[in-house]
């Protein structure tokens, strides 16, 4: 099994209705994309100075299910449209589980 990390910068305060839209858009990603086993992702809590301000925590079955999610056109219908203005810039980092 597969672990990836996504951590996301924004270009913007989000307000709320924007974050919640950004999460929505996000959980679709596991009932569109096979080979997904869990699927995690939310809002900095501003713990520490310095974070990322969202997160995403999945695992996938395989590193062929990562790279087919990574590829996926999912990614440019369902998150691009909502993400795609506001990412100022991400972070990645798999591992085995």
């Amino acid at each position: 099994m597969i672990q990836h990390l996504c951590l996301i910068n924004f270009n913007r305060e989000l307000d709320a209705a924007t974050q919640q839209k950004v999460i929505d858009a996000y959980n679709q990603l596991p009932t569109l994309i096979p080979g997904i086993k869990s699927f995690n992702c939310g809002m900095d809590l501003n713990l520490l100075e310095g974070n990322y301000h969202f997160g995403i925590v999945a695992v996938f079955e395989s590193e062929e299910a990562f790279k087919a999610y990574s590829v996926h056109p999912a990614q440019a219908e369902v998150i691009f449209p909502v993400v795609g203005e506001l990412m100022a810039g991400y972070t990645t980092a798999q591992f085995a589980l």
